[in-house]
């Protein structure tokens, strides 16, 4: 069954972005330390249902935006510390019951590993696969990992073989962030999703025509006026896609649901309508 929830990193947004659009799930990163005990209330209010993105709660000690993993760098201390992070939210993912926990691999290199031989590559990128399959074991927490652009292991070869040798591990498919890839590295976004769907345990759900976009505009909500035609990422047929060959994924709208500017198509739009619209889709291929 494809369950809805919505990502939320302040508490003020918990109930407009989770209880006024009727979804009961939440997906929850990089809180002030000084909210999360008012979160934790809030869960267990409203019973939620919820997954956490690295970090859950803010590290002051990681001096990167907590984005950028580093993961498929070779050995370098902020790769040990993005690590730490995610050690760090695990612990707390078991001791509060989430379901899983989101983290940013594969990740493009940082400035300084550039140039690394493709070999190294390789072999750096599946000790890091096994480093975080060993940290969901220890916990018994399950990683969906979350790729970026442009990288060579965004590919279904790798992303599959990765899945088929550790269970624990399955793909965050971030629909805005692989259709800028693609558009960037040349693959066919639509086919991609479609071959990764079997191993794909979550989707991060917003819309962008392009990097220029994203570098403007942020995650942008998605909603039935952006058109396929005018550059838009075509939800309904990327659902029908991926959806029946991943038929209990989790669906998080990773949008924020206030703008200081948008795109004129989305000046009157309410954040609301998109939801359902997306309701209205899964209502369709069930």
């Amino acid at each position: 069954m494809i369950e809805l929830g919505y990502h939320c990193h302040e508490l003020a947004h918990l109930e407009q972005a989770i209880i006024s659009n009727g979804l009961r799930r939440g997906e929850f990163w990089n809180f002030p330390s000084e909210e999360v005990s008012a979160l934790r209330q809030k869960i267990q209010q409203y019973e939620l249902t919820f997954s956490f993105h690295t970090p859950f709660i803010m590290s002051p000690w990681y001096p990167a935006p907590s984005t950028t993993s580093y993961l498929c760098d070779p050995e370098c201390e902020m790769k040990h510390l993005y690590l730490k992070m995610v050690d760090e939210t695990l612990e707390q993912a078991r001791e509060w019951g989430a379901e899983y926990v989101v983290v940013h691999f594969p990740f493009p290199l940082s400035h300084e590993a550039r140039g690394i031989s493709c070999q190294s590559e390789v072999k750096i990128a599946w000790e890091t696969v096994s480093h975080l399959a060993q940290l969901s074991q220890k916990y018994n927490i399950p990683i969906h990992m979350e790729g970026f652009g442009p990288s060579p292991f965004l590919n279904t070869k790798f992303l599959r073989e990765v899945t088929d040798t550790f269970p624990c591990l399955r793909h965050c498919f971030d629909v805005g962030h692989m259709y800028i890839a693609a558009q960037q590295d040349g693959f066919d976004f639509y086919q991609f999703a479609q071959e990764l769907a079997p191993v794909v345990g979550s989707l991060h759900l917003w819309n962008a025509r392009s990097a220029e976009d994203l570098r403007k505009y942020r995650h942008l909500p998605v909603h039935p006026v952006q058109k396929p035609e005018e550059g838009w990422i075509d939800i309904p047929r990327l659902f029908q896609l991926m959806l029946p060959r991943t038929p209990s994924c989790c669906i998080i709208f990773e949008s924020s649901i206030d703008y200081h500017e948008v795109p004129e198509i989305l000046e009157n739009c309410d954040f609301h309508q998109g939801v359902e619209w997306i309701k209205e889709l899964i209502a369709t291929l069930s």
